[in-house]
């Protein structure tokens, strides 16, 4: 993305106002020449390029996941911490203890203690929280807004653009809050410092409802692509990354399936259930993006370069594909020594994240099968031969190589038990990861340099068509139910994601919509395996305080792979409170308007 205008600030301005930050995909300067002035707040808000400066800044809020260090920010039954990332914010999280995490006291990306922001500065990601971040980009869209009336001979289109921006961000700022907290108040106000703040905390889906129309209003005003449009003229070819309205909708269709699922219509009226009409209004949203991919504006990368989506190791920026809608500012180098995505026992001495036998079990046969069906030819003693083609491109298995210019025996994964990489502790569980990695990205082959990138996209379109078919299902019946105005079922849409993975569609005896709901969820846990999706979805369906999602599973087996076993390695701690953070103390003694959550 190229930024409208880069400036030297010499006079304080509110809100440190870092228009000339590094942002999403291109960092050169609207203009060849710095100007230097001597800039008031009114005056930003005068011209578009300035104001457009302003808006873009907040992109450098979004989180980053894949910079974010001290563990993994999955928290859920997908993994099992080990060595050095065991601890923290993992740990805290796994025993149920979230109270560090809310006050800001661990180094998380839920709320941090410290707030570095402005892309551009190697570690600023690091800084970064949902709730910090969240309220200070929530205040910079709310003081766009407030000033829409000082532009000065703009045109309408550039006028539509700038507040369509400003409404997604108060949008989506909220939503990443309310995602993790639940009811929360929705701020559409620019307060003075001096002002009271004692805005009503919202029911649940009062502030969804406020979240929804604020990226309506985005859907509305933004285009569809910027180098289509006059605004985007002065950019051109270097636009990707600027909201749109593929991203609004996209958006929207994620909060109408979050306040459709049961944690939040159970959290609003008591039935931990589905809630059909804002399921259909999710399908309806969701169908608006697939309409769009339908025109070409959106793609499934094909499965021959799908890691392209989570990693690069040739200097390219990965996540540029067609597919992902949405996803953070580049604004810092990620690489192997990610402390998530430590995959050798080799590599660094670090520590593995380790997959769990529980996620292991998620992958079906590649007949489309899932392992526990008597059709579906499953070997208990060659278990990882013939599965979904994803669990060998994103889970390392015993005798997977992981150094590539040795050919002894360091150079081979040993997880069996008693073996190197389980007695050293990097292994907890039998597997590594390698959705993330190269395989040589280690200490031996030193291949992670300055080449090397991983991405997390935040929302990409297998999110879509899988929000589209738990919807359609919910919604209007079953798999063969859809939307009106869009012509797929929702077991068509699950077929998509299926058949870019080659994987036959679902299985014909999946026919009902309760068995189809299964295969949905599992259809998740496997396509967005590692990408932090599995803890809130787990906790959309009111489902995560069940054991069958708490006991966690290491798989035993002997070197000759001639015996395998499932052992306990721990259960998480969950209860009926886990469902929603507990709002930092120092918030709700703010006023007495604000509660904190149950059984905090």
């Amino acid at each position: 993305m190229k930024l409208y205008r880069k400036m030297t600030i010499t006079k304080s301005i509110p809100l440190a106002l870092c228009i000339s930050c590094f942002f999403m995909f291109s960092c050169q300067a609207y203009l060849d020449k710095t100007v230097s002035a001597d800039i008031t707040e009114k005056s930003v808000f005068t011209t578009f390029p300035t104001f457009q400066g302003f808006i873009e800044k907040l992109h450098c809020d979004i989180i980053e996941f894949s910079s974010q260090s001290r563990g993994s920010w999955n928290y859920s039954d997908d993994i099992v911490g080990a060595g050095a990332v065991t601890g923290q914010v993992y740990d805290e999280m796994a025993d149920g203890e979230y109270w560090n995490i809310a006050n800001g006291t661990l180094n998380s990306p839920y709320n941090k203690a410290k707030m570095l922001r402005g892309c551009g500065t190697v570690g600023s990601s690091d800084g970064k929280s949902i709730w910090t971040n969240g309220w200070v980009a929530i205040r910079d869209a709310n003081n766009a807004l407030s000033h829409l009336d000082n532009l000065v001979d703009a045109t309408q289109e550039e006028r539509n653009v700038l507040e369509g921006q400003a409404r997604f961000f108060r949008a989506y700022f909220h939503w990443q809050i309310m995602k993790q907290w639940g009811a929360i108040p929705y701020s559409e106000t620019l307060f003075a410092p001096s002002d009271i703040m004692n805005i009503p905390q919202l029911s649940l889906y009062a502030t969804a409802e406020k979240v929804l129309a604020d990226f309506q209003k985005a859907a509305d005003l933004l285009p569809v692509d910027w180098d289509a449009v006059t605004v985007g003229q002065a950019t051109l070819g270097i636009n990707r990354g600027r909201l749109t309205k593929g991203m609004a909708y996209g958006f929207m269709a994620e909060v109408q399936l979050y306040c459709g699922s049961p944690l939040f219509n159970g959290t609003e009226t008591g039935s931990y259930t589905y809630n059909t009409d804002y399921c259909k209004k999710a399908a309806a949203s969701a169908g608006k993006v697939i309409a769009l991919a339908n025109q070409g504006v959106y793609a499934l990368e094909p499965w021959a370069t799908y890691n392209s989506l989570f990693k690069t190791d040739n200097a390219t920026e990965p996540g540029m594909s067609k597919e992902v809608i949405f996803k953070a500012p580049l604004d810092i180098f990620s690489r192997y020594k990610i402390n998530a995505w430590v995959v050798q026992a080799v590599s660094d001495g670090g520590g593995y994240v380790c997959p769990t036998q529980n996620n292991v079990e998620n992958f079906e046969m590649n007949n489309g099968l899932p392992i526990n069906d008597p059709a579906a030819q499953f070997n208990p003693l060659d278990p990882w031969t013939n599965r979904d083609p994803r669990f060998r491109n994103s889970i390392l298995v015993d005798q997977d190589r992981i150094v590539e210019n040795r050919n002894d025996l360091l150079a081979f994964a040993q997880f069996y038990t008693g073996a190197r990489d389980r007695t050293t502790g990097y292994c907890v569980t039998g597997f590594g990861t390698k959705k993330f990695t190269f395989t040589g990205w280690n200490r031996y082959d030193v291949k992670w340099g300055s080449n090397g990138y991983i991405c997390v996209p935040i929302l990409r379109m297998a999110d879509i068509y899988l929000f589209y078919a738990e919807a359609a299902n919910e919604g209007y019946g079953g798999p063969t139910g859809k939307d009106p105005n869009t012509n797929l079922t929702a077991l068509g849409a699950v077929n998509i994601v299926r058949a870019r993975a080659n994987m036959p569609g679902v299985a014909s005896k999946f026919s009902t919509q309760t068995s189809f709901r299964d295969r949905v969820w599992n259809e998740r846990a496997v396509e967005f395996v590692f990408e932090g999706k599995r803890r809130d979805d787990l906790r959309r369906w009111h489902v995560a305080h069940l054991d069958k999602y708490k006991v966690l599973y290491s798989c035993e087996f002997n070197q000759s792979h001639t015996q395998f076993q499932n052992q306990f390695v721990r259960t998480l701690v969950f209860q009926s409170k886990h469902y929603w953070f507990p709002f930092p103390p120092n918030q709700v003694l703010l006023y007495k308007e604000w509660k904190q959550n149950a059984g905090w």
